[in-house]
């Protein structure tokens, strides 16, 4: 469970398949993973549920129904440094089985573009939020949780940063094992795009540089 902010809890669950996690080992180079990756995910990490205002009690929210939409992928590029990006239907079927994602939002899609030869991937998730959930608190506490999940298996969070990239913002962290994420809030779409990548062509980069407006 994560740390609790005062106030009331704000935490997100972790999207990231832990195969993926385990692509990218300890810092050594990657071993050649399958194209079709297990289906297990990663724990939830902590409670989810939006912070309440200050001075306030923290209100329960209900869960709600979330859909798998296929459609929401058009948001990223079809193809990342000429790897083809295919939709991961194991990873939305079980990201639906935890009641968490239901307290973010209303729809999700993920996809993996893969170099299978050398282990180099990006994988992605769309969330389409629910109105009002996100804030920029509560969308540090997403990224912190995500980098946590991402990171776990491959060395712990090394570090954060902020970058524009496109012209929008693009939250980046690494882990010591040479993972990297990539987090895009299209606001304005009602979009969360988060991704996780390894490997020196950077396809994390070239994914978020990609993102339809």
């Amino acid at each position: 469970m994560r740390p609790q902010r005062a106030g009331g809890p704000i935490s997100f669950l972790g999207l990231l398949p832990v195969a993926i996690a385990l692509l990218a080992g300890c810092g050594s180079p990657v071993a050649t993973p399958s194209p079709s990756p297990p289906s297990s995910p990663l724990p939830p990490i902590g409670t989810a549920s939006p912070g309440p205002t200050s001075g306030s009690s923290p209100t329960p929210v209900a869960s709600g129904a979330v859909a798998i939409d296929s459609s929401l992928l058009a948001v990223l590029p079809a193809t990342v440094d000429g790897l083809p990006f295919e939709e991961t239907p194991d990873q939305e079927a079980a990201a639906l089985a935890d009641p968490l994602l239901g307290l973010v939002g209303t729809a999700i899609a993920s996809g993996l573009a893969i170099d299978a030869p050398t282990g180099q991937f990006v994988y992605a998730v769309v969330v389409r939020l629910r109105p009002g959930v996100l804030t920029a608190d509560s969308f540090r506490d997403w990224r912190d949780s995500y980098n946590e999940g991402a990171c776990s298996q491959a060395g712990g969070v090394a570090g954060n940063a902020e970058a524009e990239i496109d012209g929008r913002t693009v939250y980046i962290g690494t882990c010591d094992g040479g993972v990297r994420t990539y987090h895009a809030w299209l606001e304005a779409q009602g979009l969360l795009v988060s991704a996780s990548a390894v490997g020196d062509r950077r396809l994390g980069e070239v994914l978020v540089g990609q993102l339809t407006p």
